[in-house]
């Protein structure tokens, strides 16, 4: 019968093991943090030992009378507690749902057999908690099958201004939930606490076991709990959010990616605190201290990305570099990884165009050709001239550019739209209409805001083939069709106008296009069929560099015979008859 049952003689050799029971030092950071009392550290102590020591399981199980309850109850703990000070009713009472140990989650009484009593059912440690105990605090995630983030307040999040009114707003003495949206948002909020931030998703609340595990872990962390992933919420799931807020004893902080997600809990009063993304001193100085490198001017001119995000680039561009050997990342590797750091799911929306070609390709007259590289240095240096030289503060605009390129087919237009994601080194992606226009009322609409809405954050160029076909002249209302058509132009205009990237429209046909529309254009280039001396002078410096003759394959296009390709390119074919004529 030995394992079956502990004798009196064992027990008391238990009992006798060692002078004094050794308690941990996270024991007391554990008490301090969790804000217990005297009674409430011993209960605590007490559940905790057979974690922390097998022998003490054993003695439960003795006092018990039971070999298979090997953990403290309420009743037990009453017996071994209780004295002439305390009573055994003020033992009991810590284990109530409200008690401090319960409300923070550091216990819970497991489900037992419908015959056992309430005051005999067995109390467990939260896994997180015993981990914390046990020094094992890289288990804790883990043990408790809660999937935290964990912020740290970092001197790279910047925002000054936004910092220190988060601070005023987390130190106001009320209840009202304190919603922050923007990009690196749980940064800027750690650092406005100066204490960590511990993130739990919201789509985690439907386990009603997270949100407690959630509090312990901010609780022994000494950090600010906070919910986000507010997007990945359906409006109907939204409501465990507004249960949350109204149920919770403690102030409730939300993050959230955008101010669309961050009104989706309108319901209830909050304050709605915007994070801007960092500017371009900012991201310059994330760079160069994440990244070691001095040359990230230009980088962080090109992509406006959280510090997150630059965090990301600069790990796939040392990686990048070190595959080739080189101990430093290029301005190429950097283009990379941010173009990396910054994709998103619009390749599921629109196509991606390959940057093929360069500014020797482009057939254009000099005019053309100088908007084209005042819109490349516009992308390029705007953020210079914004931040460092100040002008910032008067331009109300989210500074993005929207640009019309007029012309017949096969002037240039995709080509040019193309030189310049080159010449940048930002993707883009060529938007198909015949996924986007619907005939039913409304859809139109929600494919954009689906375009856009994925965009948002990209630093994608935006190509808008066939333009005229979406965005006509804005006609009399006759009927309910003609105001949703003008529905949609108005739509548009406003999303391009939020869109902080480059937006390019193509159109072969310029006069269907609304003339209010194209006047709110940054800029309109017409593409007109290049002239006879231009064609002949472009033919012959692609001849002078691949050699002239039958058969000869054109630059930049391998497998092409020049003869074949004029067959089908329209400017080498109007050459072809120039010559001839």
């Amino acid at each position: 019968m030995r394992g079956l049952y502990i004798s009196d003689e064992q027990a008391l050799a238990l009992a006798a093991d060692g002078s004094e029971p050794p308690a941990p030092p996270a024991l007391a950071l554990a008490v301090e943090r969790l804000g217990l009392g005297a009674i409430d550290r011993i209960v605590l102590a007490l559940c905790a030992a057979p974690e922390l020591e097998p022998r003490f399981g054993r003695l439960y199980a003795y006092l018990h009378d039971d070999v298979t309850r090997k953990l403290a109850s309420p009743r037990l703990a009453a017996d071994l507690v209780s004295d002439e000070s305390v009573s055994r009713d003020e033992v009991l009472a810590r284990f109530a749902p409200g008690a401090p140990l319960s409300r923070r989650g550091a216990i819970r009484l497991l489900a037992a057999e419908p015959a056992t009593t309430l005051a005999d059912r067995q109390v467990k440690v939260a896994d997180r908690l015993a981990a914390f105990l046990l020094g094992a605090v890289d288990l804790a995630d883990a043990a408790a099958g809660t999937a935290l983030r964990h912020v740290s307040p970092e001197d790279l999040t910047g925002r000054a201004a936004t910092t220190e009114r988060l601070r005023l707003l987390l130190a106001a003495d009320t209840r009202l939930p304190l919603v922050a949206y923007g990009p690196d948002a749980g940064a800027v909020v750690a650092a406005a606490a100066r204490t960590p931030v511990v993130l739990l998703a919201a789509r985690e609340l439907e386990r009603p076991d997270a949100l407690p595990d959630a509090r312990l872990a901010a609780a022994l962390e000494h950090a600010l709990l906070g919910i986000d992933r507010l997007e990945d919420l359906s409006p109907a799931e939204r409501g465990r959010v507004l249960r949350t807020i109204d149920e919770s004893p403690d102030r409730v902080v939300l993050i959230a990616a955008s101010r669309r997600d961050a009104l989706a809990l309108s319901e209830r009063t909050a304050l709605v605190v915007e994070v801007p993304g960092p500017d371009f001193a900012e991201r310059r100085r994330a760079w160069r201290q994440l990244i070691g490198t001095t040359d990230a001017r230009e980088v962080a001119a090109k992509f406006r990305l959280s510090i997150e995000q630059i965090r990301a680039a600069g790990e796939v561009s040392v990686i990048a570099a070190r595959s080739r050997g080189q101990p430093a990342p290029l301005p190429s590797d950097l283009d990379m990884g941010a173009r990396h750091a910054s994709s998103s799911r619009l390749g599921e929306l629109a196509t991606r165009l390959e940057p093929a070609y360069s500014w020797d390709d482009l057939v254009l007259a000099e005019r053309p050709l100088e908007v084209l590289r005042s819109i490349s240095a516009y992308l390029r240096h705007r953020d210079r001239v914004l931040s460092e030289w100040g002008y910032e503060a008067t331009v109300s605009r989210t500074q993005g550019i929207k640009v019309l390129f007029a012309g017949d087919s096969g002037t240039g237009k995709t080509m040019a739209a193309q030189v310049l994601g080159a010449e940048l080194g930002l993707e883009m992606f060529r938007v198909d209409l015949a996924g986007t226009v619907s005939k039913y009322v409304g859809e139109t609409e929600k494919n954009l805001e689906r375009i856009f809405g994925t965009a948002d954050g990209s630093n994608a160029i935006l190509f808008f083939d066939e333009a005229d076909a979406l965005f006509g002249k804005r006609s009399e209302v006759s009927d309910a069709h003609d105001r949703y058509a003008n529905i949609e132009v108005a739509y548009l205009l406003q999303r391009m106008e939020a869109y902080p990237g480059a937006v390019i429209l193509a159109t072969n046909f310029r006069r269907n296009l609304d003339e209010a529309f194209v006047r709110r254009l940054d800029f309109v280039i017409d593409f007109p069929f290049p002239e006879p001396d231009a064609l002949a002078a472009d033919l012959g410096a692609r001849a002078a560099a691949c050699g002239s003759g039958r058969g000869r394959r054109r630059p930049g296009l391998p497998g092409q015979p020049l003869q074949a390709l004029g067959r089908r390119d329209p400017q080498l074919l109007a050459c072809r008859r120039v010559q001839r004529d």
